[in-house]
């Protein structure tokens, strides 16, 4: 259907004539909170031309009946998620539209004080966040909730037709429909996204779209406002009673611009939808009068009498994350099992605890592409998710759950997949603490096996840690067989901010760490401190700093470093890679000042390379080497993959490297 076709068609929907004087008796207070919304959207518009609002704002004039239709059914229980054009969606369910206002205007009174003026919008049983398709599958995580503890709830996710390019809507979709969740897509239809015609931007047909997923499907409009409100109330009775999904398409109009002034659309059109727009219409038969004028004063009263008041820079600059650790250290004690088995038990204990364990392939009796999930689903059906392979949408699903005060733990299959996940982690696990001004986390754990040497080749080998440890607010562990990783997992129960769980394929296999002739074990600062290994009757001339396997691995070859390089190394083996604390780190280099840094990822813009800026603070004269793997895709066959990755030959080539710098 070319635009000429859609915009015929809902030509055609807004000049049909309808009854006023029933509509205005049947739904005169909905009517009232639309004109609401109206006048706060388009006080927006003057206060940003007056130059009183900072960034920018996207109105939904004319299209203010979705979102009332859609909350007149709802009750203070259901959820909703919106977009960037979320005003009239947060006032319909909410009511707080002072403190919108004030948010817009940058006010500590705003309903996220300020922090995340027009898009980004917190109230109990509302969020909304700009990025496209970011909060629908976390909508499919809150319904999960309201699925599992209430019994008559539902989700609505708002999106745009524009939206309907983003893979992950097709994701949410089928989580939506696969788990039989009481999720109700709300699609408004206004025939362009931003500014590209709906013919361009969109191939064949919504309705089928929602019917491939097995969802409910309901189609109605803003200008019949009897239909609107009727069907929407239906959708939500179906998905409410059913707790199924289902799917509204919505059309409507978008009067105003975009954004603000940025608009090519022919202005005839734009004359002709104003023209039949639903409240100019009942505005003009002059029964409601009053109820504008009233409103209009209403709002303008509210603007003109706020006293501005601003968030300062320390109640706003903190984290979540674990970044004080004591100085006490305790001695290691492992028992004689295997990581993986130890694994298995930790995650079975969190299971106990409450915490879903949600990802591929991981129900028994497969158990999982590693088996750290065997027998798990057995024992706990319901906590047990088996999702398809939608690895952003699972990602949101748990952090839908987690927010809503579950923890979850999200498996990644294999760690190279955790790029799929990534804008579900940096739009919206690691900002919802700050950007919803403290009032709303997500501390989901995001879990994967990562790193090579196991031949699986260029996409199955790559240790991506370098580009997640950065992320503000999110922590980063690394599970070593160093130690019983139990009271790590146990103690993460506590934090409060997302956390990605790094394991190591070929670490799995081993059993944990005892203590040796050659070096003993302790771990300072706790669970999340680093593990340091230190000679028992010599002297050490190298510090090595490290993680997860390859800190096993080094260790294990402490003989083989020193035979073949004449290094006495102590190891400190960090668990938590973000954030790290340095302090108990820096006391080893009262010994010695060689140090090297090994990393299984690529060392460039590495953690190597920001662990030595900081350490060379303290001690200028370190003699130091980053080593990691090549800046090369892995290859499969062995013999490249061992020249490609820090094997313990690799580490003893680069080490002699350093041996002949430093003499």
């Amino acid at each position: 259907m070319k635009n000429t076709q859609h915009l015929e068609h809902f030509k055609s929907l807004a000049s049909q004539s309808y009854d006023n004087n029933s509509i205005i008796k049947n739904y005169l207070s909905d009517i009232e909170t639309a004109i609401l919304i109206r006048e706060v959207e388009n006080s927006f518009l003057n206060l940003f031309n007056q130059g009183d609002m900072n960034g920018t704002v996207h109105t939904c004039v004319g299209q203010e009946f979705t979102g009332v239709a859609i909350s007149r059914a709802l009750d203070k229980n259901d959820w909703v998620t919106s977009n960037h054009r979320c005003h009239g969606h947060f006032i319909s369910k909410t009511m707080k539209w002072e403190a919108l206002i004030d948010e817009l205007r940058g006010f500590k009174s705003g309903v996220c004080k300020g922090i995340g003026s027009s898009q980004h919008l917190f109230a109990e049983g509302f969020l909304s966040n700009g990025p496209q398709a970011a909060l629908v599958p976390v909508g499919c995580g809150i319904a999960k909730h309201l699925k599992d503890n209430y019994s008559n709830n539902v989700c609505v996710s708002f999106l745009g037709e524009g939206t309907l390019g983003e893979g992950l809507v097709y994701e949410s979709m089928n989580l939506a429909s696969i788990f039989s969740l009481p999720h109700i897509f709300v699609l408004e239809n206004n025939l362009y996204s931003q500014s590209t015609e709906q013919f361009r931007a969109l191939s064949g047909s919504i309705e089928l779209r929602a019917k491939a997923f097995d969802l409910e499907f309901y189609s109605t409009n803003t200008w019949d406002l009897d239909h609107l409100f009727k069907t929407c109330q239906e959708a939500i009775e179906y998905s409410k009673h059913k707790q199924k999904p289902c799917f509204i398409d919505i059309k409507t109009y978008r009067l105003n611009a975009h954004s603000k002034s940025d608009d090519d659309r022919d202005k005839k059109e734009i004359e002709f939808f104003k023209e039949y727009d639903s409240l100019n219409i009942l505005k003009k038969t002059n029964l409601l009068n009053k109820n504008f004028e009233n409103i209009k004063t209403k709002v303008a009263r509210y603007i003109n009498n706020s006293q501005p008041s601003y968030l300062q820079k320390d109640e706003y600059f903190h984290d979540q994350l674990p970044r004080k650790i004591s100085a006490k250290s305790k001695d290691v004690h492992n028992p004689d099992l295997r990581l993986i088995n130890v694994l298995n038990d930790a995650y079975k204990n969190e299971i106990e605890n409450g915490s879903y364990f949600i990802g591929e392939d991981i129900l028994d009796p497969y158990g999982g592409a590693f088996k750290v999930s065997k027998g798990l689903s057995e024992l706990y059906p319901k906590k047990v998710i088996g999702t398809p392979i939608s690895e952003a949408a699972i990602t949101g699903l748990g952090i839908g759950l987690s927010m809503m005060g579950n923890k979850s733990f999200v498996e990644i299959m294999f760690g190279d997949f955790l790029s799929y996940s990534f804008d579900q982690i940096l739009s919206n696990a690691s900002k919802f603490y700050h950007m919803y001004a403290f009032q709303c986390s997500a501390p989901v754990r995001i879990r994967t096996p990562m790193g090579g040497k196991r031949g699986y080749g260029p996409t199955h080998s790559q240790s991506l840690e370098k580009f997640f440890a950065g992320i503000d607010n999110v922590a980063m562990f690394a599970v070593t067989s160093l130690i019983d990783p139990s009271k790590m997992m146990k103690d993460l129960r506590t934090l409060d901010c997302p956390a990605i769980i790094l394991e190591n394929k070929v670490d799995y296999g081993k059993k944990l760490f005892q203590e040796n002739d050659f070096l003993s074990i302790q771990q300072i600062g706790g669970s999340y401190g680093p593990i340091i290994l230190k000679p028992k009757e010599m002297d050490p001339n190298l510090t090595v700093i490290t993680y997860g396997g390859t800190a096993r691995e080094v260790v294990d070859g402490f003989v083989e470093i020193f035979q073949e390089t004449g290094f006495i190394i102590q190891v400190a083996c960090l668990t938590c890679i973000n954030p790290y604390n340095l302090n108990p780190i820096l006391r080893l280099f009262n010994k010695t000042r060689n140090l090297a840094i090994i990393e299984d990822g690529s060392t460039s813009f590495g953690l190597g390379s920001e662990l030595i800026s900081e350490i060379i603070a303290y001690y200028n004269d370190i003699n130091f080497i980053k080593i990691g793997a090549m800046p090369y895709p892995i290859p499969s066959i062995r013999s490249l993959e061992d020249n490609s990755l820090p094997t313990i030959e690799y580490i003893i080539e680069n080490l002699n490297k350093l041996k002949s710098e430093s003499i």
